[in-house]
């Protein structure tokens, strides 16, 4: 998924008290006396008025982050895209005019940001309202906006809290005789001559002037009318046909960005009390419904007016055909056809209508394990609704959902998943709804040719509890020309698999499966070819000795950070499955009796850690045949001490090493940090491609540790638990590196 159609405990949510902000995210600061950082929904930039660079910085008021790039999203080859030295301005302002690129302070705005305080403040500073003299402000909805007056409800409560009364126009020539101020947005239709000759002059009397662009990611023409007003009026700027992305500083998705580059010439910065609609997470609201917009999002209005977007917690809905891009068939068991899910994507939103009807009062409560808003400023909860008509809001709309076969569970931290799964299951098995096309059977195989090469990202070696590890247990090398960087273990060659067949354990240095490298979520090249795929199911498989699914542990925060997996993380893996007939289920609380159904279980790196409880239910299922195969890499201390725990409970003395293994020369995009290797030991037969009747060689793959838990997993002590560095030689036969 474009990480992910909700982020649970990062994006917008890291302005919640208490939040923790995205690994990997980086977020500006506002200075103590400053409005917190902005945030920009799918904004323009703004150009110099002959449609080069603006880089006047008399004009500009506030520019995204040096982290940023503009694309020309529509397609149209009508975008000027700034040189990566040159700032992108996102505000400006010439003689009473301000141009913003995005509508910033919409009902749907994460006001925790410093949105409604910033657009306040340009109102006070080019207007002047005051509670004694109040200034009118004519907000404009003759043109066909998507955003008018009604969509920024909250802020025109707010402003007019502060000195200003707002009215609404749809008629420019004559409603501007008593107006100090006007407000237009994206207007999707042209202005006429009259109206823009209404507006110049409107302008030349001391009238101000805020003009609301957005992204015409979808080519409506917004930006060329909007274009149309600062010609006449002569302005210092233009509005530009393009969309600006940062993938370091933002909401939690790049489309978002935030910003605190801001030009403190202009007077409009100051910090003040905002609108700031803070929830307590331990708190259960009654709200009001005001509109479901889908089967997972609905509209809510709380006691005093505030409106707000609920994304339905736990749940995922198919997507309605408008929205088809933001689909991927890989998520839903055994379908693949976009059409079919386009149709079970409307159905699903007639079915929640039917459910929450507008005016229809609900309680909303939150999730402990999950932030309150996700990564789209959007409240992330649980709704409670009478459906039952007993009168009792009693009935949780997240799980009847997927109950009735119109949702999948979203394999997120919450605390219901497990049961909600049990509910997914159970639908999937009576062909309910969106199920019943589901024929995860008859899925075409796919990637499951003989494993030349694999890359590892975020890559560390393995060792053993003592030191280094013996070859005779390693499948998988790194190349030749891989080096360490900060490890306490050396070798001359680096292992960046162990297997250890007696305790059904083993290491790997790396997530392998982890979809931010596919192509469609937006790695730029193709690696399909790579055989991570058939390598980790062979490897699970014949550590096993038992029929069922492939399980990956998501209950130990590992959704919520970047540098570990769960189910979510990992769908082109799940499609990878269904072609050889495995299933593969996230699972959060491994004590709910879910191991039953699975032959292995994959254990990313653990931001929690297990609890003696969970970690005997682990030895458990190893006990009755269940593999555990423990994915690592180069990840913080806590979570590889916490990965390493479980490989200890599980009577193995294979670890995840500390530090980085990196490749100059061999390696994937030219990221030295995604090692490439094809240094395969193939005496474990790992890297035929996945066969269910393939034999596994196990003398080799390791003592276990004897008299664990009062079991004896093997005889006699093994080199492979003597310190120092590996004489890095293979017994068996082996490919060579990569380059």
């Amino acid at each position: 998924m474009r990480r992910r159609s909700f982020l649970t405990s990062l994006g917008a949510a890291a302005f919640v008290a208490g939040a923790a902000p995205t690994l990997g995210t980086r977020r500006a600061l506002a200075a103590p006396d400053r409005i917190a950082p902005l945030t920009f929904d799918s904004t323009a930039s703004l150009l110099a008025a002959d449609r080069d660079e603006l880089t006047d910085e008399s004009v500009v008021a506030v520019w995204a982050e040096d982290t940023a790039e503009n694309v020309d999203e529509d397609g149209d080859d009508d975008a000027v895209i700034y040189d990566d030295t040159t700032p992108i301005p996102l505000v400006a302002a010439d003689d009473g005019v301000v141009g913003f690129g995005a509508p910033i302070a919409q009902n749907d705005t994460d006001f925790l940001s410093g949105n409604e305080e910033f657009v306040l403040n340009v109102l006070d500073a080019e207007v002047g309202g005051s509670d004694d003299a109040p200034a009118t402000v004519l907000f404009d909805y003759g043109h066909d906006q998507f955003y008018g007056p009604w969509t920024f409800e909250a802020f025109i409560a707010y402003a007019e809290e502060n000195g200003y009364d707002f009215e609404w126009s749809d008629d420019l020539t004559t409603d501007y005789a008593d107006a100090d101020a006007a407000v237009i947005t994206s207007p999707a239709t042209g202005f006429t001559a009259d109206e823009l000759d209404a507006l110049r002059s409107f302008v030349a009397d001391g009238g101000s002037l805020l003009l609301f662009d957005q992204s015409d990611f979808g080519d409506y023409d917004a930006t060329a009318n909007l274009n149309d007003i600062a010609a006449e009026l002569g302005l210092a700027f233009r509005f530009n046909d393009d969309q600006v992305i940062d993938e370091t500083n933002n909401a939690g998705v790049g489309f978002v960005p935030q910003t605190t580059n801001f030009n403190t010439r202009f007077d409009y910065f100051t910090d003040r009390d905002g609108l700031g609609f803070e929830l307590d997470a331990d708190e259960t609201y009654t709200v009001e419904v005001v509109d479901v917009t889908d089967g997972d999002t609905v509209d809510v209005r709380f006691e005093g007016g505030q409106e707000e977007a609920v994304r339905v917690l736990g749940i995922d809905t198919a997507e309605k055909p408008r929205n088809r891009s933001a689909e991927r068939a890989e998520e839903w068991e055994g379908i693949d056809s976009y059409d079919y899910l386009g149709e079970w994507g409307e159905r699903a939103t007639t079915f929640a209508q039917g459910e929450l009807s507008a005016g229809d009062t609900v309680d909303l409560r939150f999730d402990g394990n999950e932030s309150v808003r996700d990564a789209f400023g959007r409240l992330l909860g649980y709704v409670y609704y009478d459906g039952d008509d007993s009168g009792a809001r009693d009935t949780l709309y997240n799980r009847r959902a997927v109950e009735e076969g119109f949702a999948r569970v979203y394999d997120s931290g919450f605390e219901f998943h497990d049961s909600f799964l049990r509910a997914e299951l159970a639908a999937r098995d009576s062909g309910l709804n969106v199920w019943t096309d589901s024929d995860p059977e008859n899925s075409t195989e796919i990637r499951n040719g003989p494993v030349e090469a694999i890359f590892a990202p975020r890559a560390a070696s393995v060792r053993t509890s003592e030191g280094a590890v013996d070859d005779k247990r390693v499948p998988v090398y790194a190349a030749p020309t891989a080096t360490q960087e900060r490890a306490s273990v050396e070798y001359d060659e680096i292992p960046l698999v162990g297997v250890d067949h007696l305790a059904r354990v083993a290491v790997v240095g790396s997530p392998l499966v982890d979809e931010s490298y596919e192509a469609a979520e937006g790695f730029p090249i193709d690696t399909s070819d790579y055989g991570n795929f058939a390598f980790l199911t062979s490897l699970v498989d014949r550590l096993s000795d038992r029929e069922g699914d492939v399980l990956i542990d998501g209950g130990h925060g590992q959704f919520g950070v970047d540098y570990a997996l769960s189910a979510e993380d990992a769908a082109y893996y799940q499609r990878y499955l269904e072609g050889i007939d495995i299933g593969f289920e996230g699972v959060n609380d491994l004590t709910s009796g879910l191991l039953d159904r699975a032959r292995a279980l994959l254990v990313t790196s653990p931001v929690t850690a297990y609890t003696d409880e969970e970690l005997a239910a682990l030895q458990s299922f190893v006990d009755d045949g269940g593999a555990v195969v423990l994915l690592g890499g180069d990840v913080p201390a806590a979570a590889r001490e916490n990965l390493n725990a479980v490989a200890d409970a599980l009577c193995t003395d294979l670890r995840v090493s500390d530090g980085a293994v990196v490749d100059d020369a061999s390696n994937l995009d030219g990221d030295a940090s995604v090692p490439v290797t094809a240094n395969f030991d193939e005496w474990f037969r790992l890297f035929d491609g996945y066969d269910a009747d393939a034999s596994y060689k196990g003398a080799r793959g390791g003592p276990g540790r004897p008299g664990c838990h009062g079991r004896r997993r093997g005889d006699g002590q093994s080199s492979s638990e003597a310190s120092g560095r590996s004489n890095g030689k293979a017994k068996g036969k082996r490919k060579g590196g990569k380059q």
